[in-house]
């Protein structure tokens, strides 16, 4: 059976509507920070995240290795993105997109047209499963194997896993591993815990891990919209 036209995008903006996102008033936080490889060697840090895209991050001493705090300063924006979110309509709703409801373990394929990285989205219970996007000969391959559920529905990634592929190669260029932890303060979840494994081509192996505590909310944001 052919699914309906818009059966696609139905699908695809119901699962962006139960992402958890913060609120527009909500104008972030700051809180203290230890960063570092897990169980070798962690740096106190203070970092603020005040919007999407929009973080700090200072290490208390010098680290010797100017890659943690740039390490540091990724993660948090790449959080950061995750929690205040985009528009839909304005993102991936701007394009015309199809639905392939073979069975699937993840849910059926929602591929995007016209889409300069060619993405496409695999739906679960509500939920994004699999995520790809190309950039020219690369592939990025976003799998989510847990989430954190809210009791309103809502949901964040808790593990997923991340790869990069090359059009020819027979296995990834990258693949890394995320663990996140989310902590309940003033009825919004506030970020804890993310670690990382990253192995290489290689098989070469490394973790990094960023723990926040003692978080302590901004100043309320103005009533412009977000996108």
């Amino acid at each position: 059976m052919t699914p309906p036209p818009d059966a696609a995008r139905s699908l695809l903006r119901d699962a962006f509507a139960r992402r958890y996102r913060y609120p527009n008033s909500f104008g972030g936080f700051r809180a203290r920070c230890r960063v570092g490889p897990p169980g070798i060697e962690e740096f106190a840090a203070t970092v603020a995240m005040l919007g999407a895209g929009d973080v700090d991050a200072v290490l208390e001493h010098d680290a010797g290795d100017p890659t943690l705090a740039e390490w540091l300063v990724q993660e948090l924006r790449a959080i950061s993105r995750q929690l205040w979110g985009h528009d839909f309509e304005r993102g991936e709703g701007q394009f015309a997109m199809t639905l392939d409801d073979s069975p699937h373990p993840l849910g059926p394929l929602v591929l995007l047209h016209d889409d300069p990285h060619q993405a496409t989205f695999r739906v679960r219970k509500g939920r994004i499963t699999m995520a790809t996007r190309r950039q020219h000969a690369l592939l990025e391959v976003v799998r989510v194997d847990r989430w954190h559920l809210r009791p309103d529905g809502r949901w964040l990634p808790a593990q997923f896993t991340a790869e990069v592929w090359e059009a020819g190669v027979t296995r990834p260029l990258r693949s890394d591993r995320y663990w996140d932890l989310y902590w309940p303060v003033d009825g919004e979840l506030f970020p804890q815990l993310r670690r990382v494994t990253a192995t290489d081509a290689g098989g070469i192996e490394t973790s990094m891990s960023m723990t926040l505590r003692s978080w302590q909310p901004a100043e309320p944001a103005d009533d412009t919209p977000r996108s």
